[in-house]
């Protein structure tokens, strides 16, 4: 969990302090754990996006600021983010750092 910290991506805080660790269940000698977040866009930050459309639900426009302008739309064409795997690599280090290592199938 403190890798996974460390390395979140840091804007507000919010991911960061979100990030916990669960003991799902122990098998013999062998304890299930599962570290993550329950802040909505965390899959987003870590996975990434694929371009889409945003819409307002509430509103009639969107609002938000480039450049230090303020700027209304109806709708917006996102470009997509690109991935940002913190909790990948956190595995990752920590799996390093006790001898595992990983395989993706």
């Amino acid at each position: 969990m403190a890798r996974a910290k460390v390395l979140a991506p840091v804007d507000t805080g919010r991911l960061r302090s979100s990030i916990r660790v669960e003991r799902r269940s122990t098998f013999g000698l062998r304890q299930r754990w599962t570290v993550g977040s329950d802040v909505e866009y965390a899959p987003m930050v870590n996975d990434g996006t694929r371009p889409h459309i945003i819409r307002p639900r509430r509103a009639k426009a969107l609002k938000f600021k480039v450049g230090g302008r303020t700027v209304y739309a109806k709708v917006v064409h996102h470009p997509g983010t690109r991935a940002r795997p913190f909790l990948d690599r956190a595995l990752a280090d920590v799996a390093r750092s006790r001898g595992y290592s990983i395989t993706q199938r």
